[in-house]
């Protein structure tokens, strides 16, 4: 089962929705989930459709002038000024969306959208900044879900709100955020799915890196090609930020000045392997669904192994149905205890290792700086995970020669999304200094744990412990609250 506090977050999402009403046998093929759990999946699909700027997904087509035989980083489609109308982004800022062409790992050339969000006025980087554009954060985002509707470009409070993308762009950085192949944008002209591989993370850094490239080349009068531009990202993206610290090794792009990895996903399977061997109820078994869906997209053979009777119903008979973001598998399989869903020792299947080495980030050479960050109490992604994979690529470091920096930076009493607040200002502040071309004194690695001010008496949670939410102009008056 779930852990008791998660327990009673996924119900208070359940309540919110409970006006939603069943359609007619919505579910016709499930065998496990009963009259209760069709209600909390149909729910939360209803509660995500509302937090959609356009649940029609009208932007989210492949233009047909899509070929496998473009380069990556082809810029496709341009939606110059998103309607923020149906969106929660602060006034003085805007957006556009784009829709590029990237690489999945395979090397194979792939649709995908990003959003950018524009400054109302630029941080000054340097002297001179003008000349090279905007500044600029590539951000990767965390995990939404595997499914066309969870693309944060479609959300209309972008999914990490004044977390990340908000705060940036009200400190004057420009924002380029891919979806991530197979989110938002989910089919080829000729109907074929473009799946989305959860937790890929050189896929993702693919992402992230032909959206700078197509960003730049959209609108060359405000996104320089050698303009400086930091990447970041949390969980899923911190994995993918890391990722593309790696890339930029092998194939640099123009202007880079470092990365931010908060709470990065590095080796999801060792996480699994020791909650599940220790009898430890963490919220990140929940996600095992989505890696046995990953591993099968990548490895077509594997066919979903991993996955008992029981898990593969409500994956595909209940979640896929409804396309169901992360709220939703949180629902639909809010009965189930980790066994129920997958088989015992599924993580050491020979594919699912092949597949956990070929995704990782980290413990590889990368192009520096290299920020880490992640909260000591991370329920999530195991903090012993992290601390071991930045270790493990210091050892690199300090072997090859190599005098790339590598900070690592660990939040006292902090979890999954409240180190992302906690350090708000140690990042903001090393991002800016990186943007304004201000070297590191440090080279090699370093680590510090930040002992935060009254952390027992701050609320302790998974989540953000906030909400932002939209009205239309007849309830607008909500506002003023």
């Amino acid at each position: 089962m779930l852990a008791p506090s998660f327990q009673r977050a996924v119900a208070l999402l359940l309540s919110v929705s409970a006006s939603c009403t069943l359609a007619q046998d919505p579910f016709p093929d499930t065998t496990t989930c009963d009259k209760t759990c069709q209600a909390r999946a149909l729910n939360s699909s209803s509660w995500i459709s509302e937090q959609q700027s356009d649940p029609t997904f009208s932007f989210y087509k492949t233009p047909s002038s899509f070929s496998s035989k473009l380069s990556p980083g082809v810029v496709l489609k341009t939606e110059d000024v998103t309607n923020l109308d149906d969106y929660v982004v602060p006034s003085g800022l805007t957006m556009s969306r784009i829709i590029y062409t990237t690489e999945d790992i395979h090397g194979k050339v792939i649709p995908a959208s990003a959003y950018i969000l524009w400054p109302y006025t630029p941080f000054s980087a340097a002297p001179g900044s003008t000349k090279t554009g905007l500044p600029m954060v590539a951000w990767a985002h965390g995990t939404t879900g595997t499914f066309k509707p969870c693309a944060p470009s479609s959300y209309r409070a972008l999914q990490y709100h004044f977390q990340v993308p908000f705060a940036l762009a009200l400190q004057g950085i420009a924002v380029v955020a891919p979806d991530y192949a197979g989110l938002g944008l989910s089919e080829l002209p000729n109907g074929d799915t473009i799946p989305h591989s959860w937790i890929t993370a050189p896929a993702h850094a693919n992402d992230v890196a032909f959206a700078v490239t197509a960003a730049r080349s959209a609108f060359p009068d405000l996104l320089s090609p050698e303009g400086p531009f930091v990447a970041m990202g949390h969980s899923q993206g911190g994995g993918a930020s890391w990722a593309f610290a790696e890339r930029q090794a092998k194939k640099p792009l123009k202007g880079y000045k470092g990365t931010v990895s908060i709470a990065p996903v590095t080796r999801i399977l060792d996480d699994y392997a020791y909650w599940t061997e220790n009898s430890i109820a963490s919220p990140g078994l929940l996600a095992q669904s989505a890696v046995v869906d990953s591993i099968s997209k990548i490895y077509p053979n594997y066919n979903y192994t991993g996955f008992t009777s029981t898990g593969y119903d409500r994956w595909h008979n209940v979640i896929a149905k409804v396309e169901g973001c992360f709220p939703v598998l949180a629902l639909a399989t809010m009965d189930l205890a980790p066994s129920d869903i997958v088989k015992s020792g599924w993580y050491k299947d020979p594919t699912a290792k092949k597949w956990a080495e070929r995704v990782a980030a980290g413990r590889k050479t990368f192009a520096g700086p290299l920020l880490v960050i992640n909260g000591a109490d991370d329920h999530v992604v195991r903090p012993e995970g992290i601390d071991a994979a930045v270790k493990d690529t210091c050892a690199l470091v300090n072997k090859s020669g190599n005098e790339e920096s590598l900070e690592h930076a660990t939040f006292s009493g902090m979890d999954h999304f409240s180190a992302i607040q906690a350090s708000q200002m140690k990042w903001m502040g090393w991002i800016k200094s990186r943007l304004s071309g201000e070297a590191l004194s440090n080279k090699g690695c370093s680590s510090e744990l930040v002992e935060g001010l009254r952390t027992n008496d701050t609320v302790h949670t998974l989540g953000p412990n906030f909400f932002l939410s939209y009205f239309d102009m007849a309830e607008s008056w909500k506002y003023s609250l």
